[in-house]
């Protein structure tokens, strides 16, 4: 018994990593759309730069996650990818309507 737990140890790891790093993604989404509503650029500025590290977050995830999958985990991390792979569109869709104002004169 103790073999599989320590087996599974690491597919565990690799999940709550690839959930922490949705969460994260959802939270940085957040802060670019309230920025956006506040129309202050230092915010914009500073949410913006957050959801590009969650953005990298994810990516990390994503490789960790394709390392680990093999058949005898595959159900498990499918679920999870599904959500992942749906953070990353809804970043990357945050981000392309997200433009930094030209400052007019």
């Amino acid at each position: 018994m103790t073999e599989v737990n320590q087996h599974q140890m690491p597919l565990r790891h690799v999940i709550d990593n690839t959930e922490k790093a949705i969460q994260v993604a959802k939270d940085a989404e957040m802060a670019v759309r309230h920025a956006q509503l506040e129309s202050n650029p230092h915010k914009v500025q500073a949410a913006l730069a957050e959801m590009e590290a969650a953005q990298h977050a994810l990516h990390k995830a994503q490789g960790q996650m394709v390392a680990k999958d093999n058949d005898h985990h595959h159900q498990e991390l499918a679920q999870v990818q599904d959500q992942l792979t749906q953070a990353i569109q809804s970043l990357d869709v945050t981000a392309s309507n997200t433009h930094q104002p030209k400052q007019v004169r």
